[in-house]
């Protein structure tokens, strides 16, 4: 009696702790906007994906926390919907959801009202929150300011924040680039401002870039080292893709993976400068020589990694518009393809390939038909016939 006592205790105490958290609605979409338009709330939708990891961390970690259902209890109707399956496909194409957990924040006719995107810790959450409670700090508005000119030195780190939020990369070097020419960029040089320098994607061999080289010991000393190299690893690394495709050949692809070796802020400079070379290849129109070099690196690997890459062989060949007039290449990628296939390990995988490839070359029938062998195993396999990825195909070759 004892023990079934303290278990329902515990049980009793573990649901109470759960109860603290977001209380989600367990309704239809069209109940949850009803609700808000009762409370005259605003609707917070969780759009998150089965396999994503940051929306679990989400969910198992943020929503339940106290403080967390507090704040969103009192101000929003809040709704959660896994993206691909039931209503969510429909509702992951009204609001052009394309990243995963997705944060909306809508009124209670549906309308988007503010956004934000990826894994919050929960105080950054909450921060989010209140600018959707806020009409003057919603990202429309703050964008629209921008738009008419708004160059206030508050206004611009607001606005930024939003973006930030959002992970518009774009936007966000757009305007971090514009504090630091606007203010120097000394003036964030400082561990809790540095990701304005962060997130302005200095160019290599840039002013900038070499300020931050030459006085690398006394930034280091205010900054996070990591925060601090990622700087130079992104400036180095979108320089040399860059040049990979206008360079005239593989020795001055070298000579400039050298130069920027010597910088020492690059410590994956060979697996970098092996991949470089493949997008020279590319640029260049040598697609049998990329070809060759991908098939001998994935011999390197054990049998699980060499399937991996070979598919990733496969889908680049898929992809990338280079190869569309490449019969070889393309009838390469087809037998890696029918390799897969024919073993109990690639069944599922190499027929979705293949459907992609004939997809490409727009032979309708055998696209079907090994569509088809692909969805026909993955279900019985217990995989995700509904993800985007198996829709967007198979309405792509039933438009053939």
């Amino acid at each position: 009696m004892k023990k079934v006592l303290v278990l329902i205790v515990a049980t009793f105490i573990c649901s109470g702790l759960f109860a603290q958290g977001i209380e989600f609605e367990h309704g239809t979409f069209k109940e949850a906007l009803a609700k808000a338009k009762k409370e005259n709330k605003l609707i917070f939708m969780d759009c998150y994906t089965s396999w994503c990891g940051p929306c679990k961390y989400l969910s198992k970690t943020i929503f339940p926390q106290k403080e967390v259902g507090d704040y969103f209890n009192q101000h929003f109707v809040s709704f959660k919907i896994d993206m691909e399956k039931g209503e969510g496909i429909e509702l992951c194409k009204k609001y052009l959801v394309k990243s995963f957990p997705t944060l909306l924040f809508l009124d209670y006719e549906g309308n988007e009202v503010h956004k934000m995107v990826g894994g919050k810790p929960a105080e950054e959450l909450i921060a989010g929150a209140k600018c959707a409670i806020d009409p003057d700090l919603r990202i429309g508005t703050l964008k629209e300011k921008y738009k008419n000119g708004n160059r206030e030195y508050d206004f611009l780190m607001t606005y930024l924040t939003a973006l930030k939020r959002q992970y518009d990369r774009v936007n966000v070097a757009v305007v971090s680039n514009e504090l630091i020419e606007t203010y120097s960029l000394e003036k964030f040089l400082t561990r809790d401002l540095f990701y304005v320098v962060s997130g302005s994607m200095i160019k290599y061999g840039s002013k900038e870039y070499q300020y931050l080289l030459k006085n690398k010991e006394s930034i280091l000393d205010k900054v996070d080292e990591k925060e601090y190299k990622n700087v130079f690893k992104n400036a180095i690394r979108t320089h040399l893709s860059q040049y990979a495709n206008i360079c005239k050949s593989l020795s001055d692809l070298n000579k400039e993976v050298d130069l920027c070796e010597r910088d020492n802020m690059y410590p994956q400079i060979e697996a970098l400068r092996k991949d470089l070379s493949y997008s020279y290849y590319l640029a260049q129109g040598q697609f049998r020589k990329w070809f060759d070099s991908k098939l001998q690196e994935a011999e390197q690997y054990d049998e699980n990694q060499k399937f991996f890459l070979l598919l990733r062989i496969g889908d680049e060949v898929v992809r990338n518009p280079k190869f569309k007039d490449s019969k070889e290449s393309i009838n390469r990628a087809l037998k890696i393809g029918h390799d897969l296939a024919a073993t109990d390990n690639g069944v599922i995988m190499g027929n979705f390939l293949l459907a992609k490839l004939y997809l490409k070359i727009e032979n309708k029938e055998k696209a079907l038909k090994h569509f088809k062998l692909f969805f026909d195993n993955n279900e019985k396999a217990g995989g995700n016939n509904t993800h985007p990825s198996v829709s967007t195909v198979k309405n792509a070759i039933d438009l053939l």
